[in-house]
């Protein structure tokens, strides 16, 4: 709740719906870690960017109508979580305070957004079964460690198959697209003809969905610029 934080010091997300949104993404997060930290960022013209990254090594981002102190701020997902729900609906300004700064909690640099090279835009149905079935798998052979690692690092798709350069895709981003609620799906089924796209840039790979985008670095030693 806010305390003595100042008005420049607060996130303010002042419309509902982006507001839902952005809890609809903290409790996927938080389903798969409990400790997950937020990356707010502004996005320009009244918008930001919330960034996290996922236990399978992947980045994921939502855009939505907000802005954030500084243009760039570290929170708890649960925070900002508890935050939201107890600001009331009606709330025409929408201001949560973002806690205990956790910038050092913070893993890595975030990937530039521009300038990526579509690849092939494949059904999203595609994304879904795949999960069930790294989902069977999981059940199988988790062990104390949690999911081994060659299931996660298994290229389960590969685009631009017709192309000079094809490109796979590891389950850890399949995973976290979906997991993270990027599809629309009921009942594992997503709408006839949804589409992902998936684009490349160096070794970055992106995959665009309704909801949102998770980013995977497929080389430490890109020279691709990062912030």
């Amino acid at each position: 709740m806010i305390g003595a934080a100042g008005s420049d010091e607060l996130i303010a997300i002042p419309d509902p719906v982006d507001r839902d949104d952005l809890r609809t993404l903290l409790r996927a997060l938080l389903r798969l870690d409990e400790a997950t930290v937020v990356r707010l960022t502004d996005g320009g013209d009244g918008r930001m960017r919330a960034w996290a990254r996922t236990p399978f090594g992947a980045l994921v981002v939502r855009g939505l109508g907000g802005t954030c102190p500084g243009g760039d701020v570290v929170s708890g997902a649960d925070h900002l979580l508890t935050e939201l729900d107890v600001l009331a609906r009606g709330d025409l300004q929408g201001r949560i305070d973002p806690g205990m700064p956790l910038t050092s909690s913070w893993q890595g640099l975030l990937p530039l957004t521009d300038r990526f090279d579509v690849v092939e835009v494949v059904p999203a149905q595609v994304l879904l079964d795949l999960t069930e079935a790294g989902r069977e798998t999981a059940r199988a052979n988790a062990g104390p460690a949690g999911l081994p690692p060659s299931l996660l690092d298994q290229e389960t798709l590969t685009v631009g198959a017709d192309g000079e350069d094809p490109v796979g895709v590891d389950m850890r981003t399949v995973f976290s697209v979906v997991m993270c609620g990027f599809i629309p799906e009921r009942g594992g089924r997503a709408p006839e003809g949804e589409p992902v796209q998936v684009s490349t840039r160096g070794s970055w790979i992106r995959l665009d969905a309704r909801y949102g985008t998770a980013f995977r670095h497929v080389d430490s030693l890109t020279l691709d610029p990062v912030r």
